[in-house]
């Protein structure tokens, strides 16, 4: 009889820990149920699931369970409890960066913001709110946060910002900025995107001969390059090796 009752225990700790999951309550509710077994699942029933599936009289069926659209991580709470303690712009940042990994922007943009009106010169911030407007499609103020950046840092990140911005300009459709970013881009850095967009961009100012120019130089280049460092840019060579064949040129 003992055996029966751990059993049918267990199993009904089991179901309530999966209702617990499907409705997105907070994880402290299995820790209670597994270690206080089996009061803990007979509180959560009581508590949680039983409450959420009262009717209410007179009302057509039970009250649905809320969509919750925010699930806090241990991080994020220690992070927030930082905030409302110290309001230092160093954890503003982080818990915009937690946001960022979970991509919900909209949520990350105004712990950037608000890092940046406490500590100006906190270039992670600047970047992280850029990559926010970046992973929103929001080009255009992704490229203004990153002139911004760029500002005080012309080569933040190895050179990643400002080809960001150049990249920002470009999908935004502003090419006269875009082609001048490029050119730093390509003046100081050895990125073959970036090589490849500029001469595409050049393309289509009729700069016909500029551009095979550059996609030769990528092709050429692309022949003293390390297994690692060809394997990270093939795609952009074998891109310009098509728009030169395209325009009847056949390399060796």
């Amino acid at each position: 009889m003992t055996d029966f009752f751990i059993y049918a225990a267990a199993g009904f700790m089991v179901w309530m820990c999966m209702d617990c999951i499907q409705r997105r309550e907070h994880f402290i509710w299995i820790v209670i149920m597994i270690v206080l077994f089996p009061v803990g699942a007979v509180a959560y029933f009581f508590v949680v699931k039983n409450r959420v599936g009262v009717k209410v009289p007179g009302s057509p069926g039970p009250a649905p369970t809320p969509i919750r659209r925010e699930v806090e991580t241990e991080e994020t709470l220690q992070l927030k409890d930082l905030i409302g303690k110290f309001h230092k712009a160093y954890h503003y940042e982080k818990l915009g960066q937690v946001y960022i990994e979970q991509k919900k922007y909209d949520m990350a943009i105004p712990q950037f913001e608000e890092a940046i009106q406490r500590d100006p010169e906190m270039m992670e911030a600047r970047y992280g709110l850029a990559k926010c407007y970046h992973g929103q499609n929001n080009y255009e103020e992704a490229a203004t946060a990153l002139e911004k950046l760029t500002a005080i840092d012309k080569k933040y990140d190895y050179g990643n910002a400002i080809f960001g911005l150049a990249e920002c300009y470009r999908l935004s459709g502003n090419e006269e900025k875009a082609l001048e970013a490029y050119g730093e881009v390509i003046n100081s850095f050895h990125f073959f995107k970036a090589y490849y967009h500029y001469a595409r961009l050049l393309d289509k100012k009729g700069k016909k001969q500029e551009a095979i120019d550059y996609m030769k130089s990528i092709v050429g280049s692309s022949k003293d390059l390390p297994d690692y460092k060809l394997e990270k840019e093939q795609y952009w060579i074998d891109e310009a090796t098509k728009f030169l064949r395209k325009n009847g040129i056949e390399l060796a």
